[in-house]
């Protein structure tokens, strides 16, 4: 198995028909224990049909969608240890109510800081 350094989500289960909206991901790798994804990503016309002991690396920004075609394991790692994507969200088989599992944390606060806009300086 291919491994990155940090475990972005591991231990993924996922029945037929689930699946997981990657935004914004360049770089995350896919490791597939069992069952099988289709994989699809922005801005790539091809398809990716990915199997056990099969690993896939998201090769740009924008949405990456995995569809489980059959019950399957997954990690997802990276070599960054933060801020590996925008958002990654999981959909269960036989629902359309995604959840996110992970989140990148807002920025805001930074920007404001940066322009001078110091509304969170500490008196």
């Amino acid at each position: 198995m291919k491994v990155d350094g940090y475990v972005v989500h591991g231990g993924l289960g996922l029945g037929r028909g689930a699946s997981v909206r990657i935004e914004d991901g360049a770089g995350i790798m896919v490791y597939i224990w069992e069952g099988e994804v289709w994989l699809t990503q922005e801005g790539d016309p091809r398809d990716y049909f990915v199997t056990p002991g099969q690993w896939f690396r998201i090769k740009r920004d924008g949405t990456a969608l995995l569809y489980a075609t059959r019950r399957t394991h997954a990690t997802l790692t990276s070599a960054r240890a933060e801020n590996y994507a925008r958002l990654i969200s999981f959909t269960p088989a036989g629902t359309s109510s995604p959840r996110a599992i992970y989140e990148a944390p807002r920025r805001r606060r930074a920007w404001l800081e940066r322009f001078g806009l110091g509304l969170f300086a500490s008196s």
